[in-house]
């Protein structure tokens, strides 16, 4: 059976006490088709924000009651993984380093022009996109091997090794049939149709990597070198 997945579009988060600024930004991302959520209020925004979809925040400095230094210290220290552009009409040397630190995108000086600040949102967007998607890789990874009794789990261990049944049945003290039959619940659980797929998924889980779409396109690309004789 099959996983179904809502696809939800991203979302650009507005974050500036300046009405009018905000929604010059929000008109801009809004006119490529991206839904916006406009917020005055910092605490507002951080009441609301969420990491269950992709996105990113286009955030001013200066602040009433947090500044933008601090709403972008909240949203790592929740976990919260949505890239962050900076905006500022007062930018110096240290808030700058600060910000970008902190993973901030960039920090752009007010006025902006159009084309730029769209240009570091598309890469905000696209970089979201990647973690949103890495992070439902894992997400999905773990749920499976969760699902691994520890007699499973063992099995696995061993044929990550290289280690054919029989030798998985003499180090385990168990039957030749008992290993098939957990070799066989392994791949099922897992989903996954060889132990090369097996290795892949688990160091992918462990390293938290991006899977593997096709492992093959790489190697096959590589230009051919005759030896020397």
């Amino acid at each position: 059976m099959t996983e179904k997945k809502t696809l939800l579009k991203p979302v650009v988060y507005v974050v500036d006490d300046d009405p009018q600024a905000c929604r010059d930004v929000a008109e801009l991302v809004h006119s490529f088709g991206y839904e916006v959520r406009m917020f005055e209020s910092p605490v507002d925004f951080l009441e609301t924000v969420d990491d269950c979809r992709s996105g990113c925040v286009v955030l001013d400095m200066r602040l009433p009651g947090l500044d933008g230094m601090e709403v972008h210290q909240r949203l790592l220290q929740r976990g919260i993984a949505l890239p962050v552009i900076v905006l500022t009409a007062y930018a110096d040397t240290p808030m700058t380093v600060r910000s970008l630190r902190n993973g901030a995108i960039t920090v752009l000086d007010k006025p902006f022009r159009d084309d730029e600040l769209w240009n570091y949102v598309q890469e905000a967007l696209l970089k979201s996109e990647k973690e949103h998607h890495r992070r439902q890789h894992q997400s999905s990874l773990e749920g499976r091997l969760k699902k691994l009794a520890p007699q499973d789990r063992a099995v696995l261990q061993l044929m990550l090794q290289g280690k054919k049944n029989r030798s998985i049945a003499k180090q385990l003290d168990v039957s030749l049939r008992t290993v098939e039959n957990r070799r066989r619940r392994v791949f099922e659980i897992m989903r996954a149709n060889s132990v090369a797929q097996l290795t892949r998924m688990v160091v992918e889980y462990e390293h938290n990597l991006m899977p593997i779409t096709d492992p093959h396109d790489s190697w096959l690309a590589l230009p051919f070198e005759r030896m020397a004789c």
